[in-house]
């Protein structure tokens, strides 16, 4: 009978063994699965946090290139509110400049020659000459520079001064004013002042 018992004893140990292999292998099968599940969710994991994070960088990318745009925008509108602003300080300026020299004996002397440059130019015996109210004044100096017959009319259009010929046959219109003189140089102080508005 110890023959049996002993037989037994080895089968249940050979159980046991195999048993206890079984349950190591399946321990180490589920450890490997596990640590390969674990790697796979945390490949998974960067690889979703990388999108994400790409996605934040671009987002936060064309915030910043449209908040640039905006700025940049409000910036070149502010260059140009100033620059109009210092133009038109500049041509005020000038045209309070021109006011003062209307009211001097040079002044005159250029509706004389005004006259007298018109007077060549247009060579019809139609030739009306215009002036600003206040120059009307000067009236009999004008015709006597023109040095011919001519008629001579106030102008609501001329504000500072000078004269404007006009032929009413040919239409010919010759403008000796210093306010067309003074809007000439509008452009010129544009192209020339170094307040440009670059965009």
């Amino acid at each position: 009978m110890p023959d049996t018992v002993s037989k037994t004893d080895n089968f249940l140990k050979a159980i046991e063994k195999y048993a206890e292999e079984q349950r190591s292998k399946i321990q180490s099968e589920a450890e490997d699965f596990k640590e390969k599940e674990l790697n796979k969710a945390e490949e998974e994991g960067l690889r979703e946090a990388y999108v994400l994070i790409q996605k934040k960088m671009t987002d936060i990318k064309t915030q910043i290139a449209s908040e640039l745009s905006k700025a940049e925008t409000a910036s070149r509108r502010k260059t140009f509110v100033r620059r109009q602003e210092i133009e038109n300080e500049v041509f005020a300026r000038a045209e309070k400049k021109l006011e003062e020299y209307t009211k001097t004996d040079r002044y005159i002397k250029l509706l004389e020659k005004s006259a007298k440059d018109i007077s060549k130019a247009l060579t019809a015996d139609d030739v009306v000459l215009r002036v600003r109210k206040q120059d009307i004044a000067h009236k009999n100096k004008v015709v006597l520079a023109f040095g011919r017959k001519c008629e001579v009319e106030v102008s609501n259009d001329i504000q500072i001064g000078g004269l404007v010929g006009i032929s009413l046959k040919t239409g010919i219109l010759i403008d000796e004013t210093l306010d067309s003189k003074l809007e000439a140089q509008h452009e010129w102080f544009c192209e020339n002042s170094g307040l440009r508005v670059i965009g």
